[in-house]
């Protein structure tokens, strides 16, 4: 069995980003390989940056020798390129991308009809501008052709050909111009391109109904996706699929009741880098939950919560222990060890005086790759956890909010680390520091850096 996640526009690579998170964690339900595909015209949007560059973190931690009997990185993941596919190429309008305009009559004035001068002559490169309608004539004329067939459409095919079967899971509003576009026409492209292995293959998808608006500021005449247009669209949306109920095989539905104001308005590109949310971790967990799932089960879930303005742990469908000891795991790293590694570059301390240190990096140096990347992620990891907790409108409590007090993340007091998730255990700073120092019996492949995250998880196991 092998996994495909296939995000759709910036709601769908937001969810991504929490995937990947919960894959570093380990949470996926086993050890498939994970491909890791995206869809998106604005290939320069902050959302999907951000989630690149967890990305390339989890694909060099896979190097790492941390071995088979842990959690930790166990999901290999393989990146489907180009990454992103962009539908629409460079500086491009939808009169550049199809030939309809070019025709006095028939079809021809049936594409005038159906689009406005605006929407015909707008540049792509920040996406479909909350104009499905633009999003869907590309896909259809785009996706599945050339080298994203080569490299999405034939992948699959070949990994079928060698007697697999394939788990794919699109994620993307429903609300928006290219998600909204991109679902029901990328689910529908797939399931015809891959018509001849349909017992093989299995579609889910994470429809992500509204959960943020937006005032939008010097925009003048430009198209843009608007707020208030989010509820008459998911009507229009959710009436759609409801009359399509064999697109996928298994649907999930996930929004807010509350509208989470977003800070910062853009249209899209650089300037578009919006906190992470609840929803989209929610998305995430989702996608986990279709591949533990059996092939081709037609499934239906609904979940709720204990408290209308609060979201705890009794809402979540995952492994507290695991994800909390991850988070002990990244906070034991940011808090102790990376002022260590930084003193020791900085010749400030020496190396003697941290017998983990000698025991277990003896050979690696501080300013590797492998360790600057794995600081680099320990620190978005926490950026991610502190989001994800202080959006406004909604209690969230998994992790302690205390734990978030400073920026960056750090334990500002030792006490809160013992009960980092509201519940008090024995792993205190001080535990995880013994623990490191005890002696150390791991199989001959855990080496390098691999084998010292590797211990430094297993002294945050409660």
């Amino acid at each position: 069995m092998s996994y495909y996640f296939i995000s759709i526009g910036g709601t769908g690579a937001k969810v991504m980003e929490s995937l990947t998170h919960l894959c570093i964690a380990g949470l996926l339900p086993n050890d498939e390989r994970l491909y890791i595909a995206a869809i998106d015209p604005d290939v320069g949007n902050g959302n999907l940056e951000r989630t690149s560059a967890a990305l390339n973190n989890f694909v060099a931690f896979q190097n790492f020798s941390v071995g088979n009997d842990t959690p930790l990185f166990k999901n290999k993941i393989s990146i489907v390129r180009p990454f992103p596919f962009n539908p629409t190429g460079h500086d491009k309008t939808l009169d550049d991308l199809t030939e309809y305009h070019q025709h006095s009559t028939g079809v021809g004035k049936l594409y005038a009809a159906l689009y406005t001068r605006a929407e015909r002559s707008v540049t792509l490169n920040e996406g479909f501008r909350g104009h499905p309608s633009i999003g869907a004539a590309v896909l259809a004329k785009n996706f599945g052709d050339g080298s994203n067939r080569t490299t999405l459409t034939a992948q699959i095919e070949k990994l079928i050909g060698e007697g697999d079967s394939v788990k794919i899971f699109l994620a993307g509003s429903v609300f928006g111009g290219t998600g909204a576009a991109g679902l029901p026409t990328v689910a529908r492209l797939l399931r015809d391109n891959l018509a001849d292995y349909a017992d093989r293959i299995s579609i889910g998808g994470a429809l992500i109904l509204p959960y943020f608006s937006f005032t939008p500021t010097d925009i003048g005449d430009e198209l843009f996706a608007r707020s208030e247009n989010f509820l008459p669209n998911t009507k229009a949306a959710l009436k759609y699929y409801a009359d399509r109920e064999n697109l996928f095989d298994a649907t999930y539905l996930v929004g807010d009741s509350v509208m989470t104001a977003v800070k910062d308005f853009s249209v899209g590109s650089a300037n578009q880098r919006n906190e992470a949310h609840i929803v989209e971790l929610y998305a995430a967990l989702a996608a986990a939950d279709f591949f533990a799932q059996p092939t081709k089960k037609k499934i239906f879930k609904y979940i709720c919560r204990h408290e209308r303005d609060k979201f705890s742990w009794n809402d979540l469908p995952t492994s507290r222990e695991r994800f909390v000891q991850f988070a002990r795991f990244i906070f034991a790293y940011v808090h102790l060890v990376k002022p260590v590694l930084n003193n020791l570059v900085s010749g400030e301390a020496a190396a003697y005086k941290y017998p983990w240190f000698v025991d277990l990096l003896g050979g690696v140096k501080v300013t590797d790759p492998d360790v600057v990347n794995f600081s680099f992620y320990a620190e978005a990891f926490a950026a991610w956890l502190k989001q994800l907790e202080t959006f406004g409108g909604r209690e969230i409590f998994l992790i302690d909010p205390a734990a978030f007090e400073s920026n960056p993340a750090r334990i500002v007091d030792k006490k809160i680390f013992s009960a980092l998730d509201g519940v008090q255990s024995k792993i205190t700073l001080h535990e995880v520091w013994y623990r490191l120092t005890e002696p150390l019996k791991l199989e001959s492949s855990v080496t390098g850096f691999g084998k010292f995250l590797r211990r430094l998880y297993e002294a945050c196991a409660a």
